[in-house]
């Protein structure tokens, strides 16, 4: 068990539905994985978020959460640097604050030596075909579909995290970036912006809120006192309703049972990856 840190990560997508990730640098966190650009909040994001407040809760207010709202605040400019830093795209924050928008909130499961509470944040960027990307964070980019990326993934061309396979999934079957702003925008708006736990399993990965688990366990085993308070605030009643993504790549049909509860974005339920059927014996690695 370990305490998670606080992060966030920037999702660009242009008008193509072309979205950018960077292979990550063997040396560092996630070293040779596919991910979008992001990294760890600094000191220097609280303080600028602080300063900011105001203009972001201008542009933000509706997906606050009530006990994090100072945390996404930061959250938002630390997405946005880390973007810069590793892109070099010149990005001015008070411009983007109108832009941005909040799309997922992950945290690592329990097990994991190294936790991360990571905000993805999206943004519709265009004309940026050529990068001269940060090489001491990646050693290379690529402008591409998410399901061009979950094709590669499937055919273990690429390497991505749970996270981010999750992520492409969710982009890929919302199909335009209109759709994925109708998607944040609807229904409850604050699922973006509160603990969204996965837990991985030998089967795949299941998600909290989850009745097939055991959420007295999950406080019991929580270390990160923030963490904790959350879920007991926002989980303490869990309802949800069920839907199927399906997946078509490689000439195979693969087919994800994924949950749409009504406090949370999207879950993939009992972990299977199918294929006619049966289980592939190609499944993403987990």
């Amino acid at each position: 068990m370990s305490i998670c840190r606080r992060s966030a990560a920037l999702i660009l997508i242009r008008d193509d539905f072309k979205v950018l990730m960077l292979k990550r640098n063997n040396d560092i966190s996630f070293g040779g994985s596919f991910a979008f650009p992001g990294g760890v909040l600094e000191e220097t994001d609280y303080k600028l978020a602080q300063t900011d407040s105001q203009l972001i809760l201008k542009n933000h207010s509706k997906y606050y959460c009530n006990q994090t709202y100072t945390w996404y605040d930061t959250s938002l400019i630390a997405a946005i640097r880390e973007t810069t830093e590793e892109t070099n795209i010149s990005l001015d924050s008070k411009q983007l604050y109108s832009q941005i928008k909040p799309f997922i909130r992950i945290i690592t499961p329990q097990m994991m030596k190294k936790r991360y509470d990571t905000q993805f944040f999206i943004l519709n960027l265009n004309n940026y075909d050529t990068l001269n990307i940060n090489k001491n964070e990646s050693i290379s980019y690529e402008w591409n579909t998410p399901f061009a990326f979950l094709e590669k993934y499937i055919n273990n061309q690429i390497s991505l995290f749970p996270p981010i396979f999750l992520q492409l999934i969710i982009l890929k079957q919302l199909g335009s970036f209109q759709n994925i702003i109708t998607y944040i925008n609807q229904g409850d708006l604050l699922k973006h912006t509160y603990p969204h736990v996965f837990q991985f399993t030998n089967k795949g990965i299941l998600n909290y809120p989850d009745p097939n688990f055991d959420l007295q366990k999950l406080l019991e085993n929580e270390q990160t006192d923030y963490l904790k308070n959350e879920l007991k605030i926002r989980y303490n009643q869990i309802e949800r309703s069920d839907f199927r993504f399906q997946l078509e790549g490689n000439l195979k049909r693969l087919v994800g049972h994924i949950g749409k509860f009504q406090n949370s974005p999207l879950a993939l339920l009992n972990g299977e990856i199918i294929n006619d059927n049966q289980f592939t014996q190609n499944k993403p690695r987990f």
